[in-house]
């Protein structure tokens, strides 16, 4: 029983904090997350070569990948050289246009900053994710892996720059080039998009590879330790009662 409660009630917790650290910031944010209803294995990243020829994107999947839940809100901290700034939330998804000739996830959306597009979804996956884009075509990408997908989250702050954090999957050494930061492993990555005076947003600091993104260990062993010192101090005094009543 102990064992359940222990581990049952981390289980069933909310929200799920993350620390990351890249080279220009670092900070921690705790998500909360609900069930995505769309979330299928049904889901399967294809490259159409004439769509692409013909400069046709497909409308986007009516799927999730299988495993995603969705990050409905998130709070925490980001700290940089310009000082601590709070995340207040996340940019809410809306549609996106996939690149001509991909199949793309439904959650799959943009950010525009400085005229360019950046991929989000906000979609977590507890148990890893997986492929979420063609693994073929012009410029295929076969990574996968870790607790957000290749197009990630966006984070508001609360002086209204944005944060996008995302994963690049398991990748091996050197995976983007010599001298890329990171080793082989699972390595995320990591944007500020900084509020234009005009509206919109203007490119800051981003680092594609070599950030470190963890979920702190379960305290569950804690709390089974606990619960067994509990069960101890209890028969203890059942046993010491027990004697007092048999002299």
């Amino acid at each position: 029983m102990l064992v359940m409660l222990a581990f049952g009630s981390h289980a069933n917790a909310s929200p799920v904090r993350i620390n990351f650290s890249a080279a220009f910031g670092s900070g921690y944010v705790d998500l909360t997350l609900a069930p995505d209803p769309d979330a299928s294995s049904n889901y399967q990243p294809t490259y159409s070569e004439s769509d692409a020829a013909s400069n046709i994107s497909p409308p986007l999947s009516p799927y999730d990948p299988a495993g995603a839940q969705h990050i409905t809100g998130a709070s925490g901290m980001f700290s940089s050289g310009g000082g601590d700034v709070a995340i207040t939330g996340i940019i809410a998804t809306s549609p996106g246009v996939a690149p001509p000739g991909e199949l793309l996830p439904k959650s799959f959306s943009w950010l525009v900053a400085d005229g360019n597009p950046h991929s989000y979804d906000d979609l977590f996956y507890a148990n890893g994710s997986p492929l979420v884009c063609p693994p073929v075509g012009p410029t295929p990408y076969t990574f996968y892996g870790g607790f957000l997908d290749i197009f990630g989250v966006m984070f508001a702050l609360d002086n209204g720059d944005v944060l996008g954090l995302w994963s690049d999957g398991l990748v091996p050494a050197n995976a983007f080039g010599p001298g890329t930061p990171g080793e082989a492993g699972v390595t995320y990555g990591l944007s500020l998009f900084t509020a234009a005076a005009g509206g919109g947003y203007a490119e800051g600091p981003s680092q594609f590879a070599g950030v470190t993104a963890s979920v702190p260990e379960p305290d569950s062993i804690w709390l089974f330790g606990a619960g067994m010192l509990g069960l101890f101090a209890w028969r203890r005094s059942a046993e010491s009662r027990r004697a007092s009543r048999s002299v």
